[in-house]
């Protein structure tokens, strides 16, 4: 029955006879299963296209991450947010209110670039291979230049500060502290083990860094910045 949806695809214009003809089947069969498949089709939820759309980029070989990517973009915001919709059914009402959605979790504008930039990928995709019409066709606007954000160098009356909080509190983080200064290294260096045992350490700093920052009265503050004290202050 798959060569009956290829030879469909194929052609721009066909009449039943021709699939009979190209598949060699009884008319009967094609007609039942051309109208069963088109009504499938057509009704496509979002959640089967995305499953769908994840199994053909696979099989395209496109990279590892960039399909862990489009894994990590359809399951935490595309699919949660359209769960219960026909793909035909998106307008382009739909996908800004979706980029709406997204801008009040705060979620960065280059990352709802790429999540809208995927959903039009899903979209044009099935409208590309007919199961859909082209009837929502939307653009992804280009990020506007966001400036770096700029490091910050703690005073010595912070830095003082701040070792008397985690000697105190925290005593595991001053050699680490201490020698990030020191050596000027991002933490990843700095830390010994496994590349899992640094991941489990480096969660352990966020949440521990985050406290002592609301302590100090800090808020843009970053664990790296620390490279750009001095002890010597």
């Amino acid at each position: 029955m798959d060569k009956i949806l290829k030879v469909v695809k194929r052609l721009k214009t066909f009449t039943l006879e021709d699939i009979v003809m190209f598949c060699e089947i009884d008319a009967e069969t094609a007609e039942s299963f051309l109208l069963e498949s088109e009504n499938k089709n057509s009704d496509i939820t979002v959640t089967d296209a995305c499953i769908s759309f994840l199994n053909v980029s696979q099989s395209r070989n496109i990279k590892q991450n960039t399909v862990k990517a489009y894994k990590t973009f359809i399951n935490v915001h595309i699919i949660p947010y359209f769960k219960g919709f026909a793909l035909k059914d998106i307008t382009v009402s739909d996908a800004e209110s979706f980029r709406k959605c997204m801008q009040h979790k705060q979620i960065s504008e280059r990352r709802i670039k790429n999540i809208l930039t995927l959903l039009n990928q899903i979209i044009k995709h099935f409208q590309n291979e007919g199961y859909i019409d082209k009837t929502c066709i939307f653009e992804v606007k280009r990020i506007a230049y966001i400036p770096k954000r700029q490091i910050q160098i703690l005073t010595p009356e912070q830095l003082t500060q701040l070792f008397k909080i985690i000697n105190k509190k925290y005593p595991y983080l001053t050699p680490i502290i201490k020698n990030l200064i020191t050596l000027k290294q991002p933490l990843n260096i700095i830390l010994t083990g496994s590349e899992q045992q640094k991941k489990s350490q480096k969660r352990k700093i966020r949440k521990d860094f985050y406290k002592i920052k609301r302590e100090l009265g800090l808020t843009n503050y970053m664990f790296e910045d620390l490279r750009f004290s001095n002890l010597d202050n």
